[in-house]
């Protein structure tokens, strides 16, 4: 029996837990049961990023990997490299930083490949995009070097560079925050029984660096936010204090296993309470793909304008066009 929004068509739904059924398919490159060395884990205030780090948890937990080691990019020092000799398999983070847009996050991927050619490493859902033809060219001369990288893409482009340029071994796959549709069952009844006296639309619009560039907002508009705006001093500072941890465990080069898990819930409670919070708005206006997935996973109806290098539209063109209404830009 599906727990669904009555105003949501049926077929919508049982699409959403298909796309988070194909991400089971992982299982083929990191083996159930096997030891995971879990890198990149987001530490920041992206809520599309902390939906994304609560469905790679939830495929950890479903194919019974043990999680002996893991990293972000505070403590991603020499011995936590080493710990992940100990490992069966390393896990990069998915999400939409594979390119040149996040320098950071792309050399700490090339370090992984670079430093153990001969372990397998496993790239989880990604959208690609280069503005550089050569930076291209130059992180694909690592990866090309590799002869155990899988790479997930999140849509057909993607698929077309990391194939062309970068491996053999390449997976198209929805994102990882689809597995969180069922889960998030209990959270719409909350939404469900609030009382909402005049819901008003809800506009998520990204003010970053994939921002498109848009006319000036009406006076009729809804005001707009972003990831920063809808999360609580209380719930920034709760990110912060494990991420001050990582630094600390950074700075004398000590990595700490645990704070993974601890990590994993405080995420948990900060994303419910954030959805319990805007999840009464309807529908969605949206320019950050998981504006679009969380407005999704609350069965909201959603509007989505594209981010500047069209990763919005890539992606609900592979996975389901039905799922959002796609804004056109000017």
């Amino acid at each position: 029996m599906l727990d669904r929004n009555p105003e949501m068509p049926l077929h919508t739904a049982r699409h959403m837990q298909s796309l988070g059924k194909l991400t089971d398919d992982i299982s083929s490159t990191i083996s159930p049961g096997s030891r995971v060395g879990y890198v990149d884990y987001p530490m920041h205030i992206n809520v599309g990023d902390l939906l994304i780090f609560l469905g790679a948890m939830d495929f950890f937990k479903w194919n019974k990997n043990s999680i002996p080691t893991s990293f972000c990019l505070y403590d991603a020092k020499s011995r936590a490299f080493d710990a992940l000799e100990e490992t069966d398999v390393i896990a990069c983070h998915g999400g939409g930083n594979f390119g040149d847009i996040y320098p950071k996050h792309q050399q700490l991927r090339e370090n992984i490949v670079q430093a153990f050619p001969n372990k397998p490493v496993v790239i989880m859902p990604q959208s690609f995009h280069f503005a550089s033809d050569d930076a291209m060219r130059q992180s694909a001369s690592v990866f090309s070097k590799h002869d155990n990288v899988t790479i997930y893409v999140r849509d057909l482009p993607s698929f077309e560079i990391a194939r062309n340029y970068f491996t053999d071994k390449v997976i198209l796959c929805p994102d990882l925050a689809h597995r969180l549709y069922d889960g998030f069952a209990p959270i719409r009844e909350k939404i469900s029984q609030q009382e909402v006296k005049s819901p008003t639309p809800f506009r998520l619009m990204r003010r970053d660096v994939e921002a498109a560039p848009v006319s000036s907002q009406s006076s009729d508009e809804a005001p707009a936010y972003d990831w920063t705006d809808i999360m609580s001093f209380a719930e920034k500072l709760q990110i912060e204090r494990h991420r001050l941890r990582t630094k600390v465990s950074g700075s004398i080069n000590r990595p700490n296993a645990n704070i993974l898990f601890g990590y994993h819930e405080t995420i948990r409670s900060v994303v419910e309470a954030i959805a319990l919070r805007i999840g009464e708005h309807n529908p969605w206006m949206t320019s950050r793909l998981h504006g679009a997935i969380l407005g999704l996973l609350l069965e909201r109806k959603v509007v989505l304008s594209d981010n500047s290098y069209g990763k919005n539209s890539r992606y609900f063109a592979q996975w389901g066009k039905d799922l959002v209404t796609l804004k056109k830009t000017k």
